[in-house]
């Protein structure tokens, strides 16, 4: 694409502010400069009967599993989830001592493979789990703009300062990582990382500025570990050999862990699936900085009861889209996440069912000012999308529904995904 141009829609959706009917939008070096229906630089792109909207926002991303070709069984609990991704893990891991960060690597391949698929589908960000070290370029010159989190997991007491080194190494050595490639940091779970770690993981990330991603209440096994400490997750990890007494106070709640990660700079609780109105009133005090992250398709793979979407966004949190990993997820389809929700949930608002799918992911990774919404100064992440309102007061039910299909992927004034041009 040329340094300047504009492209022309029926509708621009830009997500703040109203719609524009027969939109145009002016793009000078990937960053929008002007949008409305008179502002134009020539060339002139029409891209004809469709939505121009901001690009999706995948807020929580596991690409390491994106070979494969269905999600791993739910099984009787989840502790027997955990064992089909450990054994998955080893499986794909056989043969390397330590697996290099190159370009024939199989894992790096897989990444690579998520990323297109993500794409596919409108994604052009996404906050994405890394298991390993050294990894920032991989996600260079993908197109896709990434929050890059270390996960840290660790019971055992003995090894909180070792891990915590690894993950202030993740931060300060990034080698030729920039920006569309940031970093953060991901205590694992609670069942999963000794409390003690997970609070200087927390502090390491208020000190250095990034933004941080806990799995929290994903499972009534994990929650029976913490009222009890007992039940599969312990038996699980007892059977590892990972067990640490000590890392799970006794009587904890995911309250507790909420306010471990309010001091850092952005908080992503992933799932969240059995907090309590205690806790969601304690996110929505803190919605300035604290997101939590529903992968729609992955409770539906373990939960046969209805997520509680409306009432949490009614009680005032900042909610946000992933798609979890493909050991739990049929594929990476964001927009396909945000359809089920349209169907699965028709009380909620459709306009806002957008901003989730965008500038919620964007503010909960802390982008929000480079991307998430069509405004001037911002990247240019954009999608087309194929669709047919009834009328301009129902673009966003248009968006969302199930025949609509997304056609055209922008990032940074670049088509990832070209569109069909009229």
């Amino acid at each position: 694409m040329p340094r300047t141009f504009s492209l022309r829609a029926r509708y621009l959706v830009p997500i703040q502010g109203p719609a524009v009917e027969n939109g145009f939008l002016t793009i000078h070096d990937g960053q929008i400069s002007a949008l409305g229906k008179l502002e134009s630089v020539e060339p002139i792109y029409d891209l004809g009967n469709v939505i121009l909207m901001p690009g999706l926002v995948n807020a929580h991303t596991h690409l390491e599993f994106s070979d494969l070709a269905r999600p791993l069984p739910a099984g009787e609990n989840f502790s027997d989830w955990i064992r089909s991704v450990i054994a998955y893990r080893q499986e794909q891991r056989t043969g390397t001592e330590d697996l290099p960060t190159t370009d024939e690597s199989h894992l790096h391949q897989t990444v690579r493979q998520g990323l297109q698929q993500s794409t596919q589908s409108g994604v052009t960000t996404v906050g994405e789990i890394s298991t390993l070290p050294e990894t920032h370029t991989w996600y260079q010159n993908c197109g896709v703009q990434t929050v890059l989190f270390q996960e840290v997991l660790g019971l055992s007491a003995d090894r909180i300062d070792e891990l915590l080194k690894k993950a202030a190494f993740h931060i300060t050595d990034r080698g030729s990582a920039s920006p569309p490639c940031e970093v953060g940091l991901s205590p694992h779970a609670p069942y999963s990382i000794h409390c003690d770690l997970l609070q200087r993981v927390c502090q390491l990330a208020a000190d250095s500025n990034v933004p941080c991603a806990l799995h929290l209440a994903e499972s009534r096994a994990e929650m029976e570990l913490l009222e009890t400490g007992s039940g599969p997750l312990r038996e699980m990890l007892e059977a590892l050999q990972v067990w640490d007494s000590s890392a799970i106070p006794k009587g904890i709640s995911p309250l507790d862990y909420l306010r471990w990660m309010r001091d850092t700079p952005r908080a992503l609780i992933i799932h969240g699936n059995f907090l309590v109105a205690q806790e969601h009133e304690f996110l929505a005090q803190h919605a300035d900085r604290m997101s939590l992250i529903y992968c729609p398709r992955t409770y539906h793979h373990f939960q046969d009861t209805p997520y509680p979407l409306q009432t949490i966004l009614d009680r005032g949190v900042l909610v946000a889209l992933g798609t979890d990993s493909r050991a739990s997820n049929p594929d990476l389809n964001l927009f396909a996440e945000m359809q089920y929700i349209a169907q699965a949930h028709p009380t909620v608002d459709p306009a806002l069912l957008l901003r989730i799918g965008t500038l919620h992911g964007a503010r909960a990774l802390g982008l929000e000012s480079t991307t998430g919404s069509i405004e001037a100064g911002k990247r240019a992440d954009l999608i087309t999308v194929a669709c047919d309102p009834q009328s301009p007061s129902q673009l966003s039910e248009a968006v969302t529904s199930p025949e609509s299909r997304v056609e055209g992927v922008m990032s940074a004034g670049q088509w990832l995904v070209e569109p069909p041009l009229r």
